[in-house]
């Protein structure tokens, strides 16, 4: 599976008030700190907001999960992962099976497309069901 994320797009409102504030935020260090900072400030900014401006693209295939955007190509293995948690952009992929403050460092965020009920499912059949597998020949021997 295979699919592509954009949420500027998705938004344009958001986009163009983020857009103006950091164009703002931008002119305004130049004006009071020099070309240096505001230079600085852009590059910090781009960073840190570069999964909302630009596409990011998934893949899902019976092996792993690819991740890929301007900076980066991020690839785990599915069998990592234990539980999935599904939220209103996108879901989580966890490496544990209960809810722990420490999904956010260690589990994998992938925002979701509108039609996302394939996905979902075969995310929860990957991952859920083997599990449920896996404790189930624990539980045997």
């Amino acid at each position: 599976m295979k699919w592509t994320v954009h949420p500027a797009t998705r938004a344009l409102t958001k986009t163009v008030i983020s857009s103006v504030f950091v164009t703002a935020f931008i002119v305004i260090v130049g004006i009071f700190y020099g070309v240096f900072w505001s230079v600085f400030g852009f590059v910090v900014l781009f960073v840190s907001l570069h999964s909302y401006f630009f596409p990011t693209s998934y893949e899902i295939n019976d092996e792993e999960v690819v991740i890929k955007n301007i900076f980066m190509t991020q690839r785990r293995k599915l069998s990592e992962f234990r539980k999935v948690y599904v939220g209103r952009n996108g879901t989580l992929l966890s490496p544990f099976r209960r809810k722990t403050f420490l999904n956010q460092f260690r589990g994998v965020f992938l925002l979701l497309p509108e039609q996302r009920d394939e996905i979902l499912a075969f995310l929860r059949t990957r991952i859920e069901m083997t599990e449920e597998e896996k404790d189930g020949a624990g539980k045997e021997e």
